[in-house]
Protein backbone atom coordinates (compact mmCIF):
# COMPACT_ATOMS: atom_id res chain seq x y z
CA UNK A 1 0.00 0.00 0.00
CA UNK A 2 2.77 2.39 0.98
CA UNK A 3 4.88 1.48 -2.01
CA UNK A 4 2.10 1.77 -4.58
CA UNK A 5 0.78 5.04 -3.21
CA UNK A 6 4.17 6.70 -3.29
CA UNK A 7 5.10 5.26 -6.68
CA UNK A 8 1.89 6.57 -8.23
CA UNK A 9 2.45 9.97 -6.68
CA UNK A 10 6.04 10.17 -7.85
CA UNK A 11 5.13 9.20 -11.40
CA UNK A 12 2.72 12.09 -11.47
CA UNK A 13 5.07 14.51 -9.70
CA UNK A 14 8.21 13.99 -11.73
CA UNK A 15 6.50 13.43 -15.06
CA UNK A 16 3.86 16.12 -14.68
CA UNK A 17 5.34 18.70 -12.31
CA UNK A 18 3.06 21.59 -13.13
CA UNK A 19 -0.08 19.53 -12.71
CA UNK A 20 1.13 18.37 -9.32
CA UNK A 21 1.89 21.94 -8.30
CA UNK A 22 -1.70 22.76 -9.18
CA UNK A 23 -2.87 19.89 -6.99
CA UNK A 24 -0.72 21.19 -4.16
CA UNK A 25 -2.69 24.42 -4.40
CA UNK A 26 -6.01 22.63 -4.35
CA UNK A 27 -6.89 23.24 -8.01
CA UNK A 28 -7.52 20.88 -10.87
CA UNK A 29 -6.34 22.80 -13.88
CA UNK A 30 -5.92 20.89 -17.15
CA UNK A 31 -2.41 20.32 -18.39
CA UNK A 32 -1.47 22.20 -21.52
CA UNK A 33 1.14 21.37 -24.13
CA UNK A 34 3.54 23.95 -22.70
CA UNK A 35 3.40 22.33 -19.26
CA UNK A 36 3.88 18.87 -20.77
CA UNK A 37 6.94 20.05 -22.69
CA UNK A 38 8.39 21.61 -19.54
CA UNK A 39 7.76 18.38 -17.64
CA UNK A 40 9.67 16.40 -20.26
CA UNK A 41 12.52 18.88 -20.13
CA UNK A 42 12.78 18.57 -16.36
CA UNK A 43 12.64 14.80 -16.55
CA UNK A 44 15.46 14.80 -19.10
CA UNK A 45 17.51 17.11 -16.88
CA UNK A 46 17.00 14.77 -13.93
CA UNK A 47 17.93 11.72 -15.95
CA UNK A 48 21.03 13.52 -17.24
CA UNK A 49 22.12 13.80 -13.63
CA UNK A 50 21.50 10.10 -13.14
CA UNK A 51 18.18 10.52 -11.32
CA UNK A 52 15.22 8.42 -12.46
CA UNK A 53 11.58 8.63 -11.39
CA UNK A 54 11.82 5.13 -9.97
CA UNK A 55 14.93 5.95 -7.92
CA UNK A 56 13.36 9.07 -6.46
CA UNK A 57 10.14 7.23 -5.68
CA UNK A 58 12.03 4.45 -3.95
CA UNK A 59 14.01 6.92 -1.85
CA UNK A 60 10.84 8.69 -0.71
CA UNK A 61 9.22 5.33 -0.01
CA UNK A 62 12.11 4.23 2.20
CA UNK A 63 12.32 7.59 3.98
CA UNK A 64 8.60 7.56 4.77
CA UNK A 65 8.85 3.97 5.97
CA UNK A 66 11.64 5.01 8.37
CA UNK A 67 9.44 7.76 9.83
CA UNK A 68 6.42 5.49 10.15
CA UNK A 69 8.45 2.87 11.98
CA UNK A 70 10.04 5.42 14.28
CA UNK A 71 6.69 6.85 15.34
CA UNK A 72 4.60 3.68 15.36
CA UNK A 73 4.09 4.05 19.12
CA UNK A 74 2.81 7.62 18.70
CA UNK A 75 3.98 11.23 18.81
CA UNK A 76 4.99 13.53 21.65
CA UNK A 77 2.79 16.55 21.08
CA UNK A 78 3.75 18.41 24.27
CA UNK A 79 7.46 19.22 23.87
CA UNK A 80 8.35 22.65 22.52
CA UNK A 81 10.71 21.02 20.01
CA UNK A 82 8.35 18.20 18.99
CA UNK A 83 8.68 17.09 15.38
CA UNK A 84 4.98 16.14 15.12
CA UNK A 85 4.00 18.80 12.62
CA UNK A 86 7.12 18.44 10.49
CA UNK A 87 6.74 14.67 10.29
CA UNK A 88 3.06 14.89 9.38
CA UNK A 89 3.78 17.50 6.70
CA UNK A 90 6.41 15.16 5.28
CA UNK A 91 4.26 12.03 5.39
CA UNK A 92 1.41 13.87 3.69
CA UNK A 93 3.70 14.90 0.84
CA UNK A 94 4.92 11.31 0.69
CA UNK A 95 1.45 10.07 -0.18
CA UNK A 96 0.58 8.55 3.21
CA UNK A 97 -3.10 8.75 4.21
CA UNK A 98 -5.40 7.95 7.13
CA UNK A 99 -5.40 4.32 6.01
CA UNK A 100 -2.07 4.08 7.80
CA UNK A 101 -2.38 3.65 11.58
CA UNK A 102 0.67 5.77 12.43
CA UNK A 103 -0.50 8.60 10.20
CA UNK A 104 -3.94 8.41 11.79
CA UNK A 105 -2.38 8.86 15.24
CA UNK A 106 -0.44 11.85 13.98
CA UNK A 107 -3.53 13.42 12.46
CA UNK A 108 -5.37 13.10 15.75
CA UNK A 109 -2.44 14.82 17.46
CA UNK A 110 -2.56 17.67 14.93
CA UNK A 111 -6.24 18.14 15.63
CA UNK A 112 -5.77 18.37 19.40
CA UNK A 113 -2.28 19.74 20.15
CA UNK A 114 -1.92 23.13 21.79
CA UNK A 115 -0.69 26.13 19.80
CA UNK A 116 2.25 27.44 21.84
CA UNK A 117 5.51 27.86 19.86
CA UNK A 118 6.33 29.67 16.62
CA UNK A 119 8.00 26.82 14.72
CA UNK A 120 5.27 24.35 15.61
CA UNK A 121 2.35 26.67 14.92
CA UNK A 122 3.78 27.60 11.52
CA UNK A 123 4.40 23.95 10.63
CA UNK A 124 0.90 23.05 11.84
CA UNK A 125 -0.63 25.57 9.44
CA UNK A 126 1.50 24.18 6.61
CA UNK A 127 0.57 20.58 7.40
CA UNK A 128 -3.17 21.18 7.75
CA UNK A 129 -3.24 23.31 4.61
CA UNK A 130 -1.65 20.43 2.73
CA UNK A 131 -3.93 17.76 4.26
CA UNK A 132 -7.24 19.61 3.78
CA UNK A 133 -7.27 23.37 4.04
CA UNK A 134 -11.05 23.53 3.92
CA UNK A 135 -11.81 20.86 6.50
CA UNK A 136 -9.29 22.39 8.90
CA UNK A 137 -9.89 26.03 8.02
CA UNK A 138 -10.96 27.00 11.55
CA UNK A 139 -7.81 25.47 13.06
CA UNK A 140 -5.66 27.12 10.42
CA UNK A 141 -7.36 30.42 11.30
CA UNK A 142 -6.31 29.82 14.91
CA UNK A 143 -2.72 29.39 13.68
CA UNK A 144 -3.05 32.69 11.81
CA UNK A 145 -4.34 34.46 14.91
CA UNK A 146 -1.48 33.06 16.99
CA UNK A 147 1.14 34.18 14.50
CA UNK A 148 -0.38 37.65 14.07
CA UNK A 149 -0.70 38.21 17.82
CA UNK A 150 2.82 37.04 18.66
CA UNK A 151 4.66 39.13 16.07
CA UNK A 152 7.21 41.22 17.97
CA UNK A 153 7.80 44.94 17.83
CA UNK A 154 10.41 44.94 15.05
CA UNK A 155 8.25 42.76 12.81
CA UNK A 156 9.96 39.50 13.76
CA UNK A 157 8.94 36.35 15.64
CA UNK A 158 10.68 34.44 18.38
CA UNK A 159 9.63 33.20 21.79
CA UNK A 160 7.45 36.00 23.17
CA UNK A 161 7.44 36.47 26.93
CA UNK A 162 10.46 34.48 28.03
CA UNK A 163 13.52 34.25 25.83
CA UNK A 164 16.42 36.65 26.32
CA UNK A 165 19.21 34.53 24.85
CA UNK A 166 19.15 31.80 22.16
CA UNK A 167 20.24 29.19 24.73
CA UNK A 168 17.20 29.46 26.99
CA UNK A 169 14.33 27.00 26.88
CA UNK A 170 11.18 28.80 25.69
CA UNK A 171 7.93 28.70 27.61
CA UNK A 172 4.55 28.21 25.94
CA UNK A 173 2.39 31.09 24.78
CA UNK A 174 -1.31 30.65 24.08
CA UNK A 175 -3.68 32.75 21.99
CA UNK A 176 -7.46 32.48 21.80
CA UNK A 177 -8.81 31.61 18.33
CA UNK A 178 -10.59 34.21 16.22
CA UNK A 179 -14.36 34.42 16.55
CA UNK A 180 -14.94 34.97 12.84
CA UNK A 181 -14.72 31.73 10.89
CA UNK A 182 -14.12 29.61 13.98
CA UNK A 183 -17.00 27.26 13.16
CA UNK A 184 -17.39 27.99 9.46
CA UNK A 185 -17.92 25.03 7.15
CA UNK A 186 -16.81 25.50 3.56
CA UNK A 187 -18.77 23.53 0.99
CA UNK A 188 -16.75 22.08 -1.92
CA UNK A 189 -18.51 24.28 -4.49
CA UNK A 190 -17.86 27.46 -2.49
CA UNK A 191 -14.18 26.98 -1.72
CA UNK A 192 -12.65 29.64 -3.94
CA UNK A 193 -15.70 31.84 -3.74
CA UNK A 194 -15.84 31.75 0.04
CA UNK A 195 -15.27 35.05 1.84
CA UNK A 196 -11.90 35.65 3.39
CA UNK A 197 -11.63 35.11 7.14
CA UNK A 198 -10.08 38.36 8.35
CA UNK A 199 -7.61 38.18 11.22
CA UNK A 200 -7.24 41.20 13.47
CA UNK A 201 -4.32 41.59 15.84
CA UNK A 202 -5.27 41.29 19.50
CA UNK A 203 -3.28 42.37 22.51
CA UNK A 204 -2.73 40.08 25.46
CA UNK A 205 -1.19 40.81 28.84
CA UNK A 206 0.83 37.60 28.85
CA UNK A 207 2.46 38.28 25.46
CA UNK A 208 5.38 40.67 25.59
CA UNK A 209 6.06 41.99 22.10
CA UNK A 210 9.17 43.70 23.48
CA UNK A 211 10.96 40.37 23.73
CA UNK A 212 13.69 39.75 21.20
CA UNK A 213 13.10 37.56 18.18
CA UNK A 214 15.24 35.97 15.52
CA UNK A 215 15.29 35.59 11.76
CA UNK A 216 14.89 31.80 11.84
CA UNK A 217 11.60 31.86 13.76
CA UNK A 218 10.54 34.71 11.50
CA UNK A 219 11.03 32.85 8.24
CA UNK A 220 8.95 29.91 9.51
CA UNK A 221 6.22 32.23 10.74
CA UNK A 222 6.06 33.71 7.24
CA UNK A 223 5.78 30.22 5.71
CA UNK A 224 2.93 29.49 8.11
CA UNK A 225 1.14 32.72 7.24
CA UNK A 226 1.43 31.84 3.55
CA UNK A 227 -0.35 28.54 4.26
CA UNK A 228 -3.06 30.46 6.11
CA UNK A 229 -3.49 32.86 3.21
CA UNK A 230 -3.86 29.93 0.81
CA UNK A 231 -6.82 28.82 2.95
CA UNK A 232 -8.43 32.23 2.29
CA UNK A 233 -7.51 33.64 5.67
CA UNK A 234 -6.60 37.29 5.34
CA UNK A 235 -3.57 38.46 7.31
CA UNK A 236 -3.33 42.17 8.23
CA UNK A 237 -1.21 44.17 5.81
CA UNK A 238 0.63 45.61 8.80
CA UNK A 239 1.80 42.11 9.70
CA UNK A 240 3.20 41.46 6.22
CA UNK A 241 4.78 44.91 5.92
CA UNK A 242 6.44 44.74 9.34
CA UNK A 243 7.84 41.29 8.56
CA UNK A 244 9.10 42.52 5.19
CA UNK A 245 10.89 45.48 6.79
CA UNK A 246 12.51 43.19 9.34
CA UNK A 247 13.76 40.69 6.75
CA UNK A 248 15.06 43.37 4.40
CA UNK A 249 16.85 45.17 7.21
CA UNK A 250 19.11 42.15 7.76
CA UNK A 251 20.21 41.65 4.16
CA UNK A 252 23.97 42.08 4.02
CA UNK A 253 25.77 44.27 1.52
CA UNK A 254 26.88 41.23 -0.46
CA UNK A 255 23.22 40.36 -1.13
CA UNK A 256 23.06 37.43 1.28
CA UNK A 257 21.63 36.98 4.76
CA UNK A 258 23.11 35.75 7.99
CA UNK A 259 21.58 34.83 11.34
CA UNK A 260 20.08 37.57 13.49
CA UNK A 261 18.88 37.43 17.08
CA UNK A 262 17.64 40.29 19.21
CA UNK A 263 18.91 42.98 16.85
CA UNK A 264 22.39 41.46 16.67
CA UNK A 265 23.24 40.61 13.09
CA UNK A 266 25.75 38.14 11.71
CA UNK A 267 27.62 39.81 8.87
CA UNK A 268 28.66 36.42 7.49
CA UNK A 269 26.08 35.56 4.84
CA UNK A 270 25.46 31.85 4.42
CA UNK A 271 23.39 29.81 2.01
CA UNK A 272 20.42 28.50 4.01
CA UNK A 273 19.72 31.87 5.62
CA UNK A 274 20.04 33.60 2.27
CA UNK A 275 17.39 31.19 0.98
CA UNK A 276 15.23 32.18 3.95
CA UNK A 277 15.65 35.85 3.12
CA UNK A 278 14.78 35.41 -0.55
CA UNK A 279 11.65 33.35 0.16
CA UNK A 280 10.50 35.62 2.97
CA UNK A 281 10.71 38.76 0.86
CA UNK A 282 8.76 37.10 -1.94
CA UNK A 283 6.05 35.74 0.36
CA UNK A 284 5.63 39.02 2.25
CA UNK A 285 5.23 40.87 -1.02
CA UNK A 286 2.73 38.23 -2.10
CA UNK A 287 0.83 38.81 1.14
CA UNK A 288 0.60 42.54 0.50
CA UNK A 289 -0.77 41.93 -2.98
CA UNK A 290 2.28 42.83 -5.05
CA UNK A 291 1.51 41.95 -8.70
CA UNK A 292 4.91 40.28 -9.21
CA UNK A 293 6.10 39.40 -5.73
CA UNK A 294 9.25 37.66 -6.94
CA UNK A 295 10.35 40.74 -8.89
CA UNK A 296 12.28 42.77 -6.34
CA UNK A 297 15.83 44.05 -6.03
CA UNK A 298 16.43 42.30 -2.69
CA UNK A 299 15.39 38.97 -4.22
CA UNK A 300 17.56 39.47 -7.28
CA UNK A 301 20.56 40.25 -5.10
CA UNK A 302 19.90 37.20 -2.95
CA UNK A 303 19.56 34.91 -5.95
CA UNK A 304 22.77 36.34 -7.40
CA UNK A 305 24.53 35.47 -4.13
CA UNK A 306 23.10 31.94 -4.17
CA UNK A 307 24.07 31.45 -7.81
CA UNK A 308 27.64 32.48 -7.10
CA UNK A 309 28.02 30.16 -4.12
CA UNK A 310 25.71 27.24 -4.90
CA UNK A 311 27.14 23.86 -3.95
CA UNK A 312 24.84 20.91 -3.52
CA UNK A 313 26.93 19.38 -0.74
CA UNK A 314 27.78 22.53 1.22
CA UNK A 315 25.72 25.10 3.10
CA UNK A 316 28.18 27.72 1.93
CA UNK A 317 29.89 29.90 4.53
CA UNK A 318 27.82 28.70 7.50
CA UNK A 319 30.99 27.69 9.32
CA UNK A 320 31.99 31.36 9.37
CA UNK A 321 28.71 32.34 11.01
CA UNK A 322 27.71 32.37 14.65
CA UNK A 323 25.08 29.66 14.18
CA UNK A 324 25.15 26.89 16.76
CA UNK A 325 26.47 23.57 15.45
CA UNK A 326 26.91 24.88 11.89
CA UNK A 327 27.69 21.55 10.22
CA UNK A 328 24.34 20.03 11.29
CA UNK A 329 22.20 21.90 8.81
CA UNK A 330 23.11 20.41 5.39
CA UNK A 331 19.77 18.74 4.68
CA UNK A 332 17.91 21.76 5.94
CA UNK A 333 19.96 23.75 3.43
CA UNK A 334 18.75 21.55 0.57
CA UNK A 335 15.15 22.04 1.67
CA UNK A 336 15.89 25.78 1.71
CA UNK A 337 17.09 25.61 -1.89
CA UNK A 338 13.88 23.79 -2.83
CA UNK A 339 11.80 26.55 -1.23
CA UNK A 340 13.62 29.20 -3.26
CA UNK A 341 13.19 27.31 -6.51
CA UNK A 342 9.48 26.66 -6.07
CA UNK A 343 8.57 29.97 -4.40
CA UNK A 344 10.03 32.25 -7.05
CA UNK A 345 9.81 29.77 -9.91
CA UNK A 346 13.39 29.04 -10.96
CA UNK A 347 14.79 25.67 -12.07
CA UNK A 348 18.42 26.75 -12.17
CA UNK A 349 20.91 28.79 -10.22
CA UNK A 350 23.03 30.08 -13.04
CA UNK A 351 23.66 27.05 -15.24
CA UNK A 352 23.10 24.53 -12.42
CA UNK A 353 19.76 22.73 -12.20
CA UNK A 354 19.25 22.57 -8.45
CA UNK A 355 16.69 19.74 -8.34
CA UNK A 356 18.50 16.95 -10.24
CA UNK A 357 21.78 17.82 -8.53
CA UNK A 358 20.14 17.83 -5.11
CA UNK A 359 18.19 14.64 -5.81
CA UNK A 360 21.35 12.86 -6.93
CA UNK A 361 23.11 13.94 -3.73
CA UNK A 362 20.22 12.73 -1.57
CA UNK A 363 19.99 9.37 -3.31
CA UNK A 364 23.73 8.87 -2.85
CA UNK A 365 23.60 9.73 0.86
CA UNK A 366 20.47 7.94 2.02
CA UNK A 367 21.19 5.50 4.85
CA UNK A 368 20.37 1.81 4.75
CA UNK A 369 17.39 2.30 7.08
CA UNK A 370 15.88 4.87 4.69
CA UNK A 371 16.79 7.94 6.72
CA UNK A 372 19.08 10.90 6.19
CA UNK A 373 21.33 12.41 8.84
CA UNK A 374 24.63 14.22 8.83
CA UNK A 375 25.65 12.23 11.90
CA UNK A 376 26.63 15.45 13.67
CA UNK A 377 25.21 15.53 17.23
CA UNK A 378 24.06 18.78 18.76
CA UNK A 379 26.65 20.13 21.16
CA UNK A 380 26.07 23.88 21.24
CA UNK A 381 22.26 23.73 20.97
CA UNK A 382 21.10 20.37 22.24
CA UNK A 383 17.55 21.59 22.79
CA UNK A 384 17.08 21.83 19.02
CA UNK A 385 15.53 18.38 19.20
CA UNK A 386 15.64 15.28 17.03
CA UNK A 387 17.84 16.25 14.10
CA UNK A 388 17.82 12.70 12.68
CA UNK A 389 14.08 12.96 12.12
CA UNK A 390 14.35 16.54 10.89
CA UNK A 391 17.08 15.71 8.37
CA UNK A 392 14.96 12.87 6.97
CA UNK A 393 11.96 15.18 6.66
CA UNK A 394 13.97 17.90 4.94
CA UNK A 395 15.33 15.41 2.42
CA UNK A 396 11.87 14.10 1.57
CA UNK A 397 10.40 17.60 1.34
CA UNK A 398 13.12 18.40 -1.19
CA UNK A 399 12.54 15.26 -3.24
CA UNK A 400 8.77 15.77 -3.34
CA UNK A 401 9.13 19.41 -4.42
CA UNK A 402 6.79 20.19 -1.55
CA UNK A 403 6.67 24.00 -1.55
CA UNK A 404 3.61 25.50 -3.27
CA UNK A 405 4.32 28.20 -5.81
CA UNK A 406 2.84 31.65 -5.39
CA UNK A 407 -0.60 31.94 -6.92
CA UNK A 408 -2.17 35.11 -8.28
CA UNK A 409 -2.48 37.66 -5.45
CA UNK A 410 -5.69 37.29 -3.44
CA UNK A 411 -5.36 40.44 -1.35
CA UNK A 412 -7.18 43.46 -2.71
CA UNK A 413 -6.13 47.07 -2.53
CA UNK A 414 -3.36 49.14 -4.01
CA UNK A 415 0.24 48.14 -3.61
CA UNK A 416 2.76 50.78 -2.71
CA UNK A 417 6.22 49.88 -1.65
CA UNK A 418 9.46 51.65 -1.32
CA UNK A 419 11.96 49.93 -3.58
Amino acid sequence: MLRSAITRRMLRRVGLPLLMLALLLGTQAPRGFAEEDEGKQREKAAEAAGVSKADVGKAIDQGAAFLLKKYESGFDSTAWNSTLELVMLTLTHSGITEENAVYKKGLKALETCKLEYTYRVAALAMALARIDRWKYRARIAHCAQWLVDTQLQEGEWGYPRTLKTPMEIPKPVTVTPPIEGSTEVIKPGDRYGAPMVKIKKKRSKHISIKCVGDISNTQFAILGLKACLDARIEIPRKTWKAALRYIRSYQNKDGGWGYAFGGQRDNASYASMTCAGVCSVAICRYGTGAPKPENHAAIKKGVKWLTKHFKVDENYNITNSHVADPTRWRYYYLYSIERVGLTIGIDKLGDKAWYPLGARYLLDNQKADGSWWTGVPGEQWRQAGDIHTADTCFAILFLTRSTPKLRAPVVTGGHKEKK
